[in-house]
Parts: C-alpha cells; sequence; structure tokens
C-alpha cells in the first residue's frame, strides 16, 4: 500500500505555510495526479488504490472510529480476520479491512516523535503498563493487533485529513500556527497509513462499492 497523497499533503502544507502562490503551488506539485477544477485551478485526485483493492474481496468491510479505548477498532479488524481464517477457511488474501481514524483515534496512527513532542499520551489518557502517560505510540509495533502487524496482514489504514487539520489547530493552541503544525502531523503520520481527505466521505465512497460499515464509537 502506497501513500502518494500523504507526500503531496505533507509538500503542500509546507507551502501553504510559507505563502506560497498559487502559481508556485501548481508548480511545486506538479508530480502529484491532478485535474482541474471548474475555476481551472489544479485540485487534488485522492488515490483510493485502497478502496479498489477493498471492493475487489470476498469478505470485506471498512470499520470508522474516532476513540482509542485500548485499540477497540484495530481488535474488531482483527476479529473479522481472525474468525474468518478459523471458522469460514477464508484466508487473509481473500479479505478486505479498512480501519479509518478521527478525532482522537489519529493518536494511533501518528509517529513516536509526535507522540513525545505533544505529550499525546497525557492528552488523550495513554499509559504505560507501569501507568505513566506514554510517550512513544504503544499502538505502533508489537502485538497481533498492532498497527505494523495488521498492516503486514493486508488491513488498510485511513486517516482523516480534515480531523488532523483540527488537531494542527488545537495543538498549535490560540495564537498558535495550526497550519504548520498540521503539516508536521502529516510528516509525522505511520508509513502504513493512507490519508484522505474526510473519512465521512471516505466511508460513503466504500459504500457505493458495496463494502459494509462498522462504527467503534
Amino acid at each position: 500500500m502506497s501513500t502518494p497523497r500523504r507526500s503531496f499533503l505533507g509538500r503542500l502544507g509546507a507551502l501553504l505555510a510559507l505563502g506560497a502562490t498559487p502559481a508556485t503551488l501548481a508548480a511545486a506539485v506538479g508530480d502529484a495526479p491532478t485535474g482541474r477544477s471548474p475555476t481551472g485551478a489544479p485540485e487534488f485526485a485522492p488515490d483510493e488504490r485502497w478502496l479498489e483493492s477493498l471492493a475487489q474481496r470476498e469478505q470485506r468491510i471498512i470499520i470508522e472510529t474516532g476513540i482509542i479505548s485500548d485499540a477497540l477498532a484495530v481488535r474488531r479488524a482483527l476479529n473479522f480476520l481472525d474468525v474468518n481464517n478459523a471458522d469460514y477457511s477464508t484466508p487473509d488474501g481473500r479479505l478486505g479491512v479498512a480501519v479509518g481514524m478521527h478525532s482522537a483515534a489519529l493518536a494511533m496512527i501518528l509517529g513516536d516523535a509526535i507522540w513525545a513532542k505533544y505529550a499525546l499520551g497525557t492528552r488523550f489518557d495513554v499509559k504505560t503498563p507501569q501507568g505513566a502517560p506514554a510517550t512513544a505510540n504503544p499502538f505502533r509495533a508489537g502485538g497481533a493487533s498492532s498497527i505494523e502487524t495488521m498492516y503486514a496482514r493486508g488491513v488498510h489504514f485511513l486517516a482523516c485529513n480534515r480531523s488532523l487539520m483540527r488537531l494542527g489547530r488545537d495543538l498549535a493552541g490560540p495564537g498558535g500556527n495550526g497550519a504548520a503544525v498540521h503539516t508536521e502531523l502529516l510528516a509525522g503520520v505511520l508509513p502504513q497509513v493512507v490519508v484522505v481527505p474526510a473519512m465521512v466521505v471516505a466511508l460513503s465512497r466504500a459504500q457505493v462499492r458495496g463494502v459494509p460499515y462498522m462504527s467503534v464509537a
């Protein structure tokens, strides 16, 4: 799974933070997939290879969550895979799963540097086994339901860009540069994750393609 959406948004956010003009933006992102809006301005065509992959699977689901709750949404995805494997003799290669993150759940798909710099363990009440606020992402690796392990089994992870923008503003605080923090967050998204324009739109487009939807709230 590739993440050209992430890299594009990172370049775009950095340019916007520097006050780039429309002409500069068009020249700088010329290698990204683009179309034309009715006004003639360049617009980004979102990468939906994750959706194409999902729609072709025999059994498929997209799970959306805005909460961390001990990675409940990812554990639901694990259950979907394991039960289909064990009870229906359906291997991972015939299954399609996407987990979409927004709101507080975004912390699960951000790297350790972001966790440390912005004290996400304290902010989202995520603790180490010893009871201290986590200073690194405990959901990234190490267990059956970790992001890295589930990605290796074919699970697609999605992050809502609208929620990342809001988180950037929240972390920047009053008078801070929310756009700059948003750019930093985009750069800190785990490499296994695709950033989508908005989770609600991703869910809608998945359902149009016949992908069942589950919300974990």
